[in-house]
């Protein structure tokens, strides 16, 4: 009889655990599903939003769907690490969904550098070259600096040789020289270059009106970023690495043995 029930038991666990695999297999599946949506759409929208939306609220639900069989088969461990990845990607989804239109913008500049001569590819370069200025006169500062630039930038009327002056005297080591603070300060302020390569390009049928103050905005207002899709994707991290601390937890459910043993 103890054999039997043994065996019985054993029985019982396999099953149980060949359950909870075929629960978390599938949760894992349409959570892969749902983070690949967030990183389309955030990433890569196509010309409906509508149907991008969508798209986006389907794998949403059937991820959710999943969750709600994750959490009756348990354990707790594991349902709070499938509940933190859902609250990840509607977090990430809602935090970088309006960096979208910017991510477009910079996509298509891009892929109107590939003419590789003529006008347009003459009016892309030029806008190329006005942000590539922004760009590095700000990778010229510390990262502090670049903060007080930016909003030094905000304020016309402010002395600024005067800021400098006071913020040098608090850490003198580490401030950077005055012309290289100056220049970032009036390419801030006076983004006319920028604003005229943009207009050109639009006027020429290349960008439309909207891409091209994404454009600019962007590149004045994280100018110290070498492109605004890496910075999204940092956005997009959490998401990654909550579905990551689910397979794990899964994981060591399921083959216990190897979580002893490391």
């Amino acid at each position: 009889m103890a054999a039997a029930q043994a065996q019985n038991r054993g029985v019982a666990d396999q099953a149980a655990v060949n359950a909870r695999r075929a629960v978390y297999a599938e949760f894992a599946r349409d959570a892969r599903a749902l983070a690949d949506g967030v990183h389309q759409y955030v990433m890569a929208a196509g010309p409906d939003l509508d149907a991008d939306t969508a798209a986006y609220g389907r794998v949403l639900d059937r991820a959710r769907w999943s969750y709600d069989v994750v959490s009756i088969e348990g354990p707790r461990c594991v349902r709070d690490a499938a509940k933190l990845f859902i609250d990840q990607a509607v977090a990430c989804r809602a935090s970088e969904s309006w960096h979208t239109s910017a991510v477009a913008a910079f996509n298509k500049l891009d892929a109107l550098k590939s003419a590789r001569a003529g006008d347009q590819f003459d009016a892309v370069m030029a806008v190329e070259r006005e942000i590539e200025r922004i760009r590095h006169a700000t990778r010229i500062l510390p990262p502090h600096w670049q903060a007080r630039a930016r909003a030094w930038a905000r304020d016309a009327s402010m002395d600024l040789r005067a800021r400098w002056q006071e913020e040098r005297g608090r850490s003198p080591n580490e401030a950077p020289a005055y012309e290289r603070v100056a220049m970032l300060v009036a390419l801030i302020r006076d983004d006319s270059a920028l604003n005229a390569s943009l207009s050109a390009a639009v006027q020429a049928g290349y960008l439309t009106a909207q891409e091209a103050a994404k454009i600019t905005m962007y590149t004045v207002k994280w100018a110290e970023e070498d492109d605004i899709r890496d910075r999204v994707l940092r956005g997009l991290m959490p998401m990654h690495a909550a579905l990551d601390t689910f397979v794990r937890k899964a994981n060591r459910i399921l083959h216990p043995e190897e979580s002893e043993e490391s």
